[in-house]
């Protein structure tokens, strides 16, 4: 006859395979990029934010789902490199008013507006962020990669900050461990 602590270990054994069964897959991890971690779901709303912005067709096949992952890897060095500094990031109602500026321009009406955020599987709050992450880049941007070039000669100044700020991410992207779990996205 089985004491009681044994039938305890019995029944939660029992629970826990039962458990384990009806368990289920939520998120992937997609990209490890140091300590960050991009995940799936991570690439598929990057994939949805821009198209939105971009307004194009959604995207899902290979090309897209690979492009998404570059973007993010960068994305994770550049939040590495912002927590590690003393970089200004956006406010709320920076990106509140870019939204608004993005909803009057491209929008006649609140239920177009909706109508899209439904047809890229988007909620306003993921834009809202998506908007803010934006701007608190540019400020990274702005604040790491100023160049010596006076804001009068626009373009040279902003082939400058772009050929800085790619040198940057290839070195980081060489100095960083970034590991593909799926080798598809590499």
């Amino acid at each position: 006859m089985a004491t009681r602590p044994q039938l305890v270990i019995f029944f939660l054994a029992a629970a826990t395979v039962c458990f384990s069964a009806a368990a289920e897959i939520i998120d992937r991890v997609a990209v490890v990029v140091g300590q960050d971690v991009i995940k799936w779901s991570d690439i598929d709303r990057d994939i949805r934010v821009t198209d939105f912005l971009n307004e194009a067709a959604l995207d899902f096949g290979a090309s897209a789902r690979k492009q998404s992952a570059s973007r993010l890897i960068d994305q994770a060095l550049i939040r590495q490199q912002i927590r590690s500094g003393e970089y200004p990031p956006a406010s709320l109602d920076d990106a509140g008013r870019l939204l608004a500026s993005l909803r009057s321009d491209r929008f006649h009406s609140d239920a177009a507006y909706h109508a899209a955020l439904s047809r890229y599987g988007i909620t306003e709050e993921e834009l809202r962020d998506a908007l803010l992450w934006q701007l608190t880049v540019l400020r990274f941007i702005e604040a790491r990669f100023h160049p010596e070039t006076p804001a009068s000669d626009g373009n040279q100044r902003n082939t400058q900050v772009d050929e800085m700020l790619n040198d940057w991410l290839q070195q980081s992207r060489k100095d960083a461990r970034i590991v593909y779990p799926d080798k598809s996205l590499q």
